[in-house]
């Protein structure tokens, strides 16, 4: 195809947009969470996002999302998951627009300095208390927390379900601390003792002087403190 050609074929506007998911409060009442900004042309709430520039790359754009609209480097393990393209030539009133829309799990530490505000997700997988974001930005939300879920729950009976997969939960941590992680993240209970049976064996105790060291200012009885086993390849 001669060059000149090219110029018959409309090219539409490419952005990356970003759902960053975390869990507040691990240690005590976890609570799945989402980034959300404001802001204007159109005046509303939307994840962070940004077009691609000519001649760069998606990673590139990641990045530069991070720098100039949420303010923070990502940790190195917080690295991002392409969901899918979303191309609704009706998406956004401005333009045509194709979103190469990635999901992002990070710790909330790492989120303190972040542009924006964390906004809790239901059981639904829909953002508590706020009306509907721009574009369709409620679409990445649902698409981001769908695929954060598979691998948290137990989907099937002789599938492996990794403890913590994203990291959101700092080493080391009891059981109990673990389950509920995986509780917030997948939006129900899960059994006590089946959870526990699973997990032991992607874990190792942390150990002071050949015993197993304990959890202290807990509620409750004290309890065996873990780090995941170096098998898991999630160990920091």
């Amino acid at each position: 195809m001669a060059g000149s050609d090219l110029e018959n074929y409309p090219r539409p506007g490419v952005t990356v947009d970003l759902a960053i998911l975390t869990v507040c409060g691990v240690q005590a009442d976890p609570a799945l969470h989402v980034l959300i900004q404001d802001r204007t042309d159109p005046d509303g709430r939307a994840l962070p996002g940004g077009f691609m520039r000519e001649r760069t790359t998606v990673a590139q754009t990641v990045d530069d999302v991070f720098t100039r609209k949420v303010g923070i480097r990502p940790r190195r393990l917080a690295y991002p998951r392409l969901l899918r393209l979303f191309d609704d030539p009706a998406r956004d009133d401005r333009t045509w627009v194709i979103s190469a829309a990635h999901s992002v799990s990070m710790r909330e530490s790492d989120l303190a300095s972040a542009a924006g505000a964390l906004v809790p997700v239901d059981t639904d997988g829909r953002l508590v208390g706020e009306g509907p974001l721009l574009f369709d930005h409620d679409e990445i939300v649902a698409a981001a927390v769908t695929g954060l879920r598979e691998r948290y729950e137990f989907r099937h009976r002789y599938a492996d379900t990794l403890p913590d997969p994203d990291g959101f939960l700092p080493e080391p941590f009891t059981l109990h601390q673990l389950r509920k992680v995986h509780e917030a993240v997948v939006g129900t209970p899960m059994h006590k003792d089946n959870f526990s049976r699973r997990m032991k064996p992607f874990l190792e105790p942390l150990l002071r002087d050949g015993e197993p060291v304990l959890s202290e200012g807990d509620r409750g009885r004290p309890a065996t403190l873990y780090t995941r086993a170096d098998r898991s390849g999630t160990r920091e």
